[in-house]
């Protein structure tokens, strides 16, 4: 029987990476965001509690269905027909899909496919604007609330995105996008 080795020799343990690498940007709350998505919940709150059943069966019925639309604009149109190209629509289809996801209050398709799509290709790095190393919060809403790293700035500059802008529905509705912070600027 072969003798049994020394545990004498001193091993090495690696140290646990940490979840996410400290960098000397700090994110700051953008407060007009906060200001933003706060008041729309306390609209929507208020509407709840005070005002829907004031409202005739049409209106509830009319705010439901607004609101569906405006859900499957941004998973089958911005998501799924613009972001990942997994499908192909007419016109028609494009334009309605255009028009309901601007009631979803995120953007335009081409500012939402951009992110979409710098997410996907930076997972989990700082270029990544969902960061999920940030933790849970940032990873789902923070992000929304906060300025963007640089990094992210930088490589959504970097996409390709010359489909969406060939595209007249996308082209159309990032330029009025433009056109309206604008005015809503000055």
């Amino acid at each position: 029987m072969a003798p049994r080795a020394s545990h004498t020799t001193t091993e090495t343990i690696a140290q646990p990476t940490p979840l996410y690498e400290k960098t000397e940007f700090r994110h700051k709350f953008v407060w007009s965001r906060l200001f933003f998505y706060s008041l729309l919940h306390v609209a929507a709150l208020y509407g709840l509690i005070f005002v829907w059943w004031r409202c005739s069966w049409y209106t509830i019925l009319f705010a439901f269905i607004l609101g569906w639309f405006s859900n499957l604009s941004i998973t089958a149109g911005a998501h799924r027909l613009w972001s990942h190209k997994a499908y192909s629509a007419r016109f028609p289809l494009r334009l309605f899909l255009a028009l309901t996801g601007a009631l979803a209050v995120q953007e335009s398709v081409y500012n939402w496919c951009r992110g979409h799509r710098a997410h996907h290709k930076y997972t989990d790095t700082d270029a990544d604007p969902h960061n999920a190393k940030r933790g849970f919060f940032f990873s789902h809403i923070g992000w929304l609330m906060m300025s963007e790293h640089p990094d992210v700035s930088e490589k959504k500059e970097q996409l390709d995105m010359s489909d969406l802008l060939s595209d007249p529905v996308v082209h159309f509705q990032h330029k009025l996008q433009d056109q309206t912070k604008l005015l809503a600027m000055a």
